[in-house]
C-alpha cells in the first residue's frame, strides 16, 4: 500500500517483479493479500467483505455509497460493475491512483510462477454472515492452489480454530496455518478491538501462545501494538511462528527486527529486510 493501491493488480505485479531485484536489500521477500469469496466461489483480493465504498466506483463513474457485499456478487458482476484504486487514499496520499477491476487469486498465482522463492501469505476474510463460511473458502482456495501447483512457501491466516481446521481438511498441499490475534471483524471498530486485546495481553489474561495451541496453529499474527515482546518470545520458544504487522517506519523495522518474531508485514518493503 505504500507505493501502489492496496490489493490491486498493479501492487501485486510490481511486488512480484521486485522478488528478483539485483540488489538484495531491495528484494521483496513475500506478498500478503486479503481474500474474499464471490457468490460463485472465486477468491478475489479485498480487505473488506464489501466493495470499498470510497476507494472504488461503479464503472459508470458513480460513487457506491452503500455497502455491497462481495459474497452477493458473481465474479463477472464484480469485475464488470466496479473499478477500484482510481481514487486517492487518505491513508497513503503519496500513492498515484490507478483504476482497475478487482484482481483474482488465480491472477496472483499465475504471476507468482516467475517468483517461486517468494512467500505467499493469504489473509482470509471470514466474517460471520457477511462473508462465505470457512468451508466454502477452504474448498475454493484449495482448488485454485492445486491447479497452480506452485512451490512457494504458503501461509494461510484465519480468525478462529474452526476456520483453520477447515483449511487443513480441504487443502492437501503443505502450508502453515496462522491464527489472527485478535480476530478482527469489519463490522467493529478495529482500534477498540486492538486496544482491548493489547490490555488483555499485557495483563496476561489472554495469551497468543495459548490461543495458537488451542487452534493447532503453526503461527500467530497480530498488530505490533497488541503482541508484546514477552508474548512473542513465549510463542516462538514453543515453536509457534510469530507474525507482526504493520511495521511501516524505519523505526519499526529497526525495533521489531530485534524481536523474537519470524515475519514482519509492511506497506513499505522498500525499507529493506532485517539486517
Amino acid at each position: 500500500g505504500g507505493q501502489w493501491p492496496q490489493n490491486s493488480r498493479t501492487a501485486v505485479i510490481n511486488s512480484i517483479a521486485r522478488a528478483r531485484a539485483k540488489d538484495p536489500a531491495k528484494r521483496y521477500q513475500g506478498i500478503e493479500i486479503d481474500i474474499v469469496l464471490t457468490k460463485d466461489g472465486h477468491p478475489v483480493l479485498s480487505h473488506y467483505p464489501w466493495v470499498h465504498t470510497t476507494l472504488c466506483r461503479r464503472t459508470s463513474g458513480e460513487p457506491i455509497g452503500e455497502r455491497i457485499l462481495i459474497r452477493d456478487l458473481t465474479l463477472a458482476e464484480l469485475q464488470s460493475q466496479f473499478i477500484c484504486g482510481g481514487i486517492s487514499d487518505k491513508d497513503f496520499p503519496q500513492v498515484i491512483p490507478k483504476a482497475e477491476s478487482i484482481m483474482t487469486l488465480d491472477e496472483v498465482l499465475d504471476a507468482l510462477k516467475s517468483a517461486p522463492e517468494m512467500v505467499l501469505y493469504l489473509d482470509v476474510k471470514i466474517d460471520g454472515d457477511i462473508t462465505a463460511d470457512a468451508e466454502a473458502y477452504a474448498g475454493a482456495i484449495s482448488k485454485h492452489l492445486e491447479v497452480a501447483g506452485l512451490p512457494n512457501r504458503l501461509y494461510i491466516e484465519g480468525p478462529s480454530a474452526e476456520s483453520l481446521s477447515a483449511f487443513r481438511s480441504a487443502i492437501p498441499i503443505n502450508f502453515v496455518t496462522v491464527l489472527s490475534y485478535p480476530p478482527f471483524s469489519a463490522t467493529e471498530n478495529p482500534v477498540l478491538t486492538a486496544i482491548k486485546a493489547r490490555w488483555l495481553t499485557k495483563l496476561r489474561w489472554r495469551n497468543p501462545l495459548e490461543k495458537a495451541q488451542a487452534a493447532n496453529a503453526g503461527a500467530v499474527a497480530g498488530p505490533k501494538q497488541v503482541i508484546t515482546r514477552t508474548a512473542a518470545k513465549q510463542a516462538r520458544d514453543n515453536g509457534v511462528v510469530v507474525v507482526l504487522f504493520a511495521t511501516n517506519t524505519r523505526e519499526d523495522i529497526d525495533k521489531f527486527c530485534t524481536w523474537p518474531a519470524d515475519m514482519l508485514i509492511t506497506d513499505y518493503p522498500e525499507l529493506g529486510p532485517c539486517p
